[in-house]
């Protein structure tokens, strides 16, 4: 048996060197277990990485007491050197799968607590460490897509006013043009009838504990010389009745509000079919865009179109005896196409990063650097940053991951081949011009939906008219 052990030695260091490297990978690639099994792998992982190694020193002390007794001491040194060139091959290529992997870096240890900090947040520590929110913030300024409406307190019988918008159509038609073609908010549904099959357009979110969450999709289509009205959807004037719905449930037909002139705005319900709130949404929709556009109605000059389009960032002031602190909002306008905002005001140059982060293994799931900062030494002043629309870096990234057009305000957050629910930090730092050391800002934890494969599963973007996919996390509300 010993000359047996002696003869193969080599086999069981080999063997012990291929199981250590198969433990390891489950600690460079956490994704490759299933998410209930990633918390206690590491665990494991290490246990069989020190069996290995131990059953590999066994084994060599043996066959070398085994041949030192024999006195064959070239042997012995022979089978040493070639057991420590065994486990310095398997080092290295550990260290090749590593680099690989590309680990993020450990979190950096907190720093000590006063004990006078400790009895004052014992209450805080024992709350849960990390709670997770559903993505429904509500954006600010002219790219945001998901827009919150209520109803009136009483149904309307008839399809609401648009006096602005027809007056730009009829004055002004070349502005309404220019606003249309340049705000990154109608410009990529801009005569798309199928416009609600794609998650980077305008979308009126009703929020009703008597019917439930509803939407209401909304586009501009541009009608040329010669081109047919669209097929599909009942063409309605201001002032002129709803279609009837003859069925309690009925879904009510995809609306084409006549601007009287070159532009259709295209509105399309999905939610409950209760036909007088549905009436009073459709309205509640119209009368939102038309306050859109009321400032380049009453005024209407380059300056304005200007400002409807890039919007104004003078800072945000709040009640000067508190401070406003910095936040972070999180929106979805459809599945696994977001936006985010950053509330912030730095009071120096420099710039933002966010980084995504899976919450539980860590992984990065997507970085935007080199945000800019605006900032003021008004304390009492906050000022927004989209993301990604001011990420400099962003578009051309979303342009190789993404399937958005390039002047959307969306991103995507790839993970997989199949899109699932997971728990994902947004880290928040500031970048300081003056210092390279990052200081961080804050840290949210969403409840998200990530994109899967675009190669492979492209079709798992929301293609059905009649029941659009929209966030989990606001049906549940």
């Amino acid at each position: 048996m010993k000359k047996t052990l002696i003869i193969r030695q080599q086999c069981w260091h080999t063997v012990c060197c291929l199981t250590a490297l198969l433990a390891c990978l489950p600690l460079l690639w956490p994704r490759m277990l299933p998410r209930a099994w990633r918390s206690a792998a590491p665990e494991y992982a290490g246990d069989i990485i020190l069996a290995a190694a131990l059953v590999s020193l066994l084994v060599l002390g043996i066959s070398s007491l085994f041949m030192l007794m024999r006195l064959r001491n070239l042997h012995t040194l022979l089978h040493l050197a070639i057991w420590a060139l065994q486990w310095f091959l398997t080092c290295c290529i550990f260290t090749l799968l590593a680099y690989f992997a590309d680990v993020p870096a450990p979190a950096p240890p907190a720093e000590p607590v006063a004990q006078a900090d400790v009895r004052a947040n014992a209450q805080i520590d024992e709350e849960p460490k990390r709670t997770s929110l559903p993505p429904a913030d509500t954006l600010i300024g002219p790219t945001a897509l998901v827009i919150p409406i209520s109803l009136a307190a009483e149904a309307p019988t008839v399809i609401g006013s648009a006096p602005h918008l027809i007056a730009l159509e009829r004055e002004h038609p070349e502005l309404l043009r220019a606003y249309i073609d340049q705000s990154p908010r109608w410009s990529a549904s801009l005569s798309d009838q199928t416009f609600y099959t794609k998650p980077w357009h305008v979308v009126m979110l009703l929020r009703d504990r008597e019917i439930g969450p509803g939407f209401v999709h909304v586009a501009f289509l541009r009608l040329t010389d010669g081109q047919q009205l669209p097929a599909g959807y009942t063409v309605v004037k201001s002032g002129a009745p709803f279609p009837a719905i003859t069925e309690p449930e009925a879904q009510m037909p995809d609306l084409a509000l006549d601007l009287d002139g070159g532009h259709l705005l295209l509105l399309a319900w999905r939610g409950p079919g209760n036909a007088q709130r549905v009436s009073s949404a459709l309205n509640a929709a119209i009368q939102e865009v038309d306050k859109m556009v009321r400032p380049l109605a009453e005024d209407a000059t380059a300056a304005t179109l200007e400002k409807l389009v890039n919007g104004t960032n003078d800072g945000q002031l709040e009640d000067p005896d508190s401070p406003p602190e910095p936040d972070l909002l999180l929106s979805e306008p459809q599945t696994a196409c977001y936006q985010a905002q950053i509330l912030a005001n730095p009071g120096e140059k420099g710039s933002f990063q966010l980084t995504i982060r899976d919450a539980e293994s860590g992984e990065i799931l997507r970085t935007f650097d080199a945000i800019p900062a605006h900032f003021s030494h008004n304390p009492n002043a906050l000022f927004c940053h989209d993301v990604p629309g001011d990420s400099p870096s962003s578009l051309h990234k979303r342009a190789a991951t993404s399937p958005s057009p390039k002047k959307m305000p969306v991103f995507i957050i790839p993970y997989g081949k199949k899109p699932h629910t997971l728990e994902a930090s947004f880290e928040l730092n500031f970048c300081p011009d003056s210092d390279r050391t990052p200081r961080h800002v804050l840290t949210k934890t969403y409840r998200i939906i990530p994109f899967s494969d675009t190669k492979e599963h492209s079709d798992d973007l929301p293609e059905q008219k009649s029941s659009p996919v929209f966030p989990p996390a606001i049906e549940q509300k």
